[in-house]
């Protein structure tokens, strides 16, 4: 479920883009979807989801970093090791400043070892800032640098927002653009 996140109402709606079929507008009349009109350009995020209650519109891309709400890194060891003695790290970053580190062991979902930490709520709105700047960017502007290899390590950043959806990115840690942004900030707040 979508909440808006201006008014927190949960009567919200996808927007649809282009000519509307009759179909289109009986939903709309029913509060099903929201029609956002024939013109979109290219490469540019648009809205998505509107509330029914404050007519608030907005997508993940365009909303600010004080909008997200949770911080998500995962980073999994690919090399060559068994399943059983594969290691994996999950870091939670909130906006409050908190920090929570967890180490895993093969395949188990119970963590071996955690680590709270604080740090300002500056330093975790930079992270949040440094990473919607260039979800948010056009297409043209984002600049992503991938970095891939074999093995090594890969890893999943999931950041949730105040609506509730989440923007998960897959990719390898290989001084690409998210994976560098994340492991500066990690590295400077957890030991190795």
């Amino acid at each position: 479920m979508v909440i808006c996140p201006k008014c927190r109402s949960d009567r919200t709606a996808p927007i649809l883009y282009g000519y509307p079929s009759h179909e289109a507008f009986e939903a709309e009349e029913q509060g099903e979807l929201i029609l956002g009109g024939c013109e979109m350009i290219d490469g540019m995020p648009h809205e998505d989801y509107g509330c029914l209650d404050c007519r608030y519109r907005w997508s993940k891309e365009l909303l600010p970093a004080t909008q997200i709400t949770k911080i998500r890194y995962k980073v999994v060891e690919n090399g060559p090791c068994t399943i059983d003695s594969q290691q994996s790290w999950v870091y939670e970053i909130y906006p409050d400043g908190r920090c929570k580190e967890y180490i895993y062991q093969g395949q188990s979902r119970k963590y071996q070892f955690k680590t709270d930490e604080k740090v300002s709520e500056k330093k975790a709105y930079r992270l949040a800032c440094s990473l919607q700047k260039i979800i948010g960017a056009p297409l043209w502007e984002k600049n992503i640098v991938e970095g891939q290899v074999c093995d090594g390590c890969s890893y999943e950043l999931q950041i949730t927002y105040a609506d509730k959806r989440k923007e998960i990115i897959n990719g390898d840690v290989a001084g690409g653009t998210f994976d560098s942004i994340l492991e500066k900030f990690v590295h400077s707040v957890f030991p190795e």
